[in-house]
């Protein structure tokens, strides 16, 4: 070795330097085996959540399930309009939709036939009215009363609305349903479906068997090119705003639609509710691509409400017909939104299929809501916000600046148990807005809230990617209980209060993201990079789900074999979640320079000065061990373990004029002060080449690990006091042998009264193998000589035993984790449990700033906090016991590193431990091995 690094010497003295440009390289973790991914000790990106919260991440996470609803049976409400003959045939020759239990719905020109003879009969449950087949639902029953808008001429085109009144009331089953009707004049629904038993074409006949047509609604403005009044019989004012136009390029309704349903199919209560949009009124020759024109029936509320008040229905009122209302009220009955199709030997039924939900009542404990003093009122009330620090928020700008009234509190729901939640408020200390972001406007609509306290909620981590990790996506609202509880044919639940909800949705791009006008006057740069837009294909009844401005709009994704949940935006604006019609979110993705600036600024300090001065340090990945390297006063290095550079710890301490070369243990040193065997004391290059020593015995090791047992913990040593009179032993702590004659454990362990360690026993722990067990004597105990018992600072002591072991397979050192910026991210920690069994579980460093949260102080020079997994955990932990790190090498020899001694604090599940954190003290242990 001792010629080796003597060869490369006169090499590197020989050879002229240049200047390198060194950049900066972001590495993916994503692409590394967890155990052998590292976390800098200190923050540096806000792009780190998967190492921040891995303790945290979730594990077998089932993803939502997006599906499109299916239908089993369809327009419960639709009758067939019929005359009776003089032979007791009966003509089928118009439609109408069932509204109340004993009204119909239909257009004032079915009032009469063309010989003046008034319709006597109405069917439903009836797809075929020629066939018996399907005749076991059906109900057939005499229409009574016929009751046309007054407003009404045969001779026009205009109030083709009219009520028929039935016999008596229909027996309401799955097959036989009231529908609802759409009272609002805004039609926004991009698409209609209308049905009947009409022609199949212009000159065909008509078809037995009902049939249904998707079309899309057409203003009236382009409708007018088809049906103008010099052009149109009976339209002498042209289309009146009680007419709604609706074609597709190859399908329309047909003569015998007359009076069918205009129609929309909401969603609620995994459920669809069909509500009546128009009635069948007018057209050209069918099939030819011209609209329809149909009755609107929004214009004619007034008119429905009364006339079933004045004959024979004086229980309806108007609020029966609100959307809400309406769907509740049968809601037992609807067609399954959420079905799957079931066919046996007993026949074909449907059945509800969880899996295909779309709207759950999922925990999302990353949100909160934002509170404002007093019972102000304002113009957004239902904001939110997304936990993403433990006391940061991210919310819209309106938001935190509503009505130029600041919220003062943030609400933290959480979960104390499995249905138990309750409420935790956090004063709001610091706001920051978008510094672009102007009133009214869409545009930069985000800001930050640092709030007074911590959260105890695993935060969500933000997106960085342009492109989104999945178009499906999950947003956070909220809605009406009553319609989003899975609710059943005999029980009903009436409960208007309002729940939290996760929607499920897509996203669309902002290309084709077709918009509100009322919301594109704060658009006047249209959707830009920094816009998500999103929804869902089916719409809902009003106020099953509405956006909660601030809330989060994110996926679960797989990182390092573990899940997190990743925030994409916070919801902007939008109705009904964007169901049906899209909505618009903010990309938390094209804000990341500003947020980083706010949740990290001392981090854009430290960048600055670190670009202005000399003393810098760096990493190059792709320096090795013995690659020649440049210093930026364009003097030449020599990559060499940092042991074998003289001077190096010092530099390491102040970060003056370092480049590491890989990864941290490797430095650029320069060739005077790379030191050869010569200059190294025995215990110095046991530590120096721990990598190297040893081969055979880890081999050993590597074979039975392979083969499926459980090897011994060659490096771990059972420090104990023995009480020589009596030779009773006393076991006191753990300890890591690091060279053949030193082990290195805590202070805290050699300072107990009458009982300091006087032994340490090794390779006890391969039980198969008892004599392989080794003990020996101490020569020396040597505390850091800053130890404060009192804070535990300095928490290290050196062991110095009486004469070197001689290695074997049970005992032999082990190594120091030499890297002063990076940490393993998944480490072990070690244990001697109740009956001497060793316990082991899976520990993940912390930043110290994170490690200042958890102490409520900053953390000491040495002290480094960890996190037991949240799968698993040990009732107790005791000081020195030893965090290790094995680097594994898929198919090789792994080697085995000390990270840090246990110091103190808890292992129980969201427990928190502090090390002492070896990289701190290896000058200190060098010199004294």
């Amino acid at each position: 070795m001792a010629a080796q690094y003597r060869a490369l010497l006169l090499v590197f003295l020989a050879v002229s330097s240049c200047q390198a440009d060194l950049d900066p390289v972001f590495t993916d973790f994503d692409e590394e085996l967890p155990a052998n991914t590292m976390m800098p000790n200190e923050r540096e990106t806000i792009a780190d959540c998967h190492l921040r919260f891995y303790w945290q991440g979730g594990r077998g996470i089932v993803a939502p399930a997006f599906a499109k609803p299916a239908f089993l049976t369809e327009f419960a409400h639709i009758g067939a309009i019929g005359w009776t003959g003089a032979d007791g045939q009966i003509e089928w020759a118009c439609g109408g939709s069932l509204i109340w239990n004993n009204f119909i719905l239909t257009v004032a020109h079915c009032a009469e036939n063309d010989n003046n003879v008034q319709p006597d009969v109405v069917r439903f449950g009836d797809l075929d009215l020629y066939s018996a087949n399907d005749d076991t639902y059906a109900q057939q029953l005499r229409i009574v009363k016929i009751i046309r808008h007054p407003l009404h001429r045969y001779s026009a085109r205009y109030y083709d609305i009219a009520l028929m009144q039935l016999e008596r009331n229909v027996t309401v089953h799955e097959t036989v349903a009231p529908a609802c009707l759409w009272f609002d004049e805004e039609v926004r629904f991009t698409e209609l479906e209308s049905a009947g038993w009409g022609r199949t074409g212009f000159g065909e006949k008509k078809t037995p068997i009902l049939l249904k047509v998707n079309l899309k609604p057409v203003n009236n403005t382009k409708c007018t090119d088809h049906y103008n009044p010099t052009s149109t019989r009976g339209l002498r004012n042209g289309l009146h705003e009680h007419h709604i136009c609706a074609g597709d390029a190859k399908m329309d309704t047909c003569p015998g639609d007359s009076g069918g349903p205009l129609q929309v199919r909401l969603q609620h209560n995994y459920r669809v509710t069909p509500f009546l949009v128009g009635l069948t009124s007018f057209g050209l020759p069918c099939g030819q691509s011209h609209p329809g024109v149909y009755t609107r029936v929004a214009h004619f509320r007034n008119w429905i409400v009364e006339t079933l008040q004045q004959n024979g229905a004086p229980e309806v009122s108007d609020d029966l017909f609100e959307p809400q209302s309406c769907a509740l009220r049968y809601v037992g009955l609807r067609q399954l939104a959420v079905s799957r199709v079931v066919a046996n030997e007993s026949g074909v039924f449907e059945t509800f299929d969880i899996s295909r939900q779309y709207i759950t009542e999922d925990y999302m404990g990353e949100i909160v809501q934002l509170s404002w003093p007093g019972s102000t009122e304002l113009a957004r009330n239902n904001c939110m916000g997304a936990i993403i620090d433990h006391d940061t928020i991210v919310t819209l700008a309106e938001c935190a600046t509503n009505d130029d009234i600041a919220p003062s509190q943030v609400i933290h729901r959480f979960r104390k148990s499995f249905d138990v939640f309750e409420e935790r408020r956090y004063d709001i200390k610091e706001i920051h807005v978008h510094p672009n972001h102007t009133d009214r406007s869409y545009y930069n609509n985000i800001a930050v809230l640092k709030i007074d306290g911590s959260i105890d909620e695993m935060p969500a981590c933000i997106w960085n990617s342009q492109p989104l990790h999945d178009n499906q996506l999950e947003l956070f609202a909220t809605g009406r209980a009553d319609l989003n509880i899975y609710q059943y044919a005999n029980y009903v639940v009436l409960d208007p209060s309002i729940i939290r909800l996760t929607p499920r949705v897509f996203a669309y791009d902002n290309d084709s993201c077709s918009l509100a006008k009322q919301y594109l006057d704060r658009l006047d740069q249209g959707l830009l990079d920094q816009h998500l837009c999103f929804g869902n294909d089916p719409f809902l009844v009003p106020q099953v789900c509405e956006l909660a401005g601030g809330g989060s709009i994110q996926r679960s994704v797989s990182r390092l074999r573990r899940f997190f949940k990743y925030v994409q935006g916070v919801s902007l604006f939008g109705r009904d979640c964007g169901f049906g019609e899209p909505a618009v979110a903010v990309r938390l993705q094209a804000h990341l320079g500003w947020l980083e600036s706010v949740l990290l600024p001392n981090r854009s300090q430290q960048l600055q000065a670190k670009s202005t001065e000399d003393s810098l340090l760096f990493i190059d990945p792709d320096l090795e061990l013995f690659d020649r390297c440049d210093f930026h006063d364009a003097s030449v290095g020599l990559c060499v373990p940092v042991e074998r550079c003289k001077g190096v710890r010092n530099r390491l301490r102040r970060k003056q004029g370092l480049i590491f070369c890989s990864n941290g243990t490797i430095v650029c040193c320069p060739p005077n002060d790379v030191m050869d065997d010569s200059q190294m004391d025995e215990g110095s290059q046991q530590i120096e080449n721990c990598e190297q020593l040893y081969g055979s015995l880890r081999e050993r090791n590597f074979k039975i690990r392979s083969e499926g047992a459980d090897p011994s913990k060659p490096h771990l040593a059972e420090v104990t006091w023995v009480d020589m009179p009596t030779k009773q032993a006393t076991f006191l702590c753990l300890g890591y042998l690091i060279t053949t004659d030193s082990v290195l454990t805590t202070a805290m362990c050699t300072m107990k009264k009458d009982r300091r360690p006087n032994l340490v026993r090794l390779g006890y722990i391969m039980r198969q193998f008892e004599d392989s067990t080794l003990y020996s004597e101490l020569e020396s105990i040597l505390i850091h000589p800053q130890f404060d018992s009192s804070t535990g600072e300095h928490n290290v002591a050196l062991l110095k035993l009486a004469y070197p072991i001689i290695p074997t397979p049970g005992a032999f050192p082990g190594c120091l984790w030499r890297n002063e910026t990076h940490t393993p991210l998944a480490s072990s920690l070690l244990s001697i449990g109740p009956k001497q069994v060793l316990q082991e579980i899976e520990v993940h460093p912390q930043y110290a700033t994170d490690c200042e949260r958890i102490l409520g102080r900053l953390p000491y020079g040495g002290e480094q906090c960890m996190r037991p997994s949240m799968y698993d955990a040990m009732p107790r932990c005791t000081t020195s016991n030893p965090v290790y790190w094995r680097r594994e090498n898929p198919g090789k020899v792994s080697v085995e590193y000390l990270v840090g001694l246990f110091s103190h604090g808890s292992c129980v599940t969201d427990g928190y431990i502090v090390n002492t954190r070896i990289t701190a003290y290896l000058p200190w242990i060098v010199d004294n091995v």
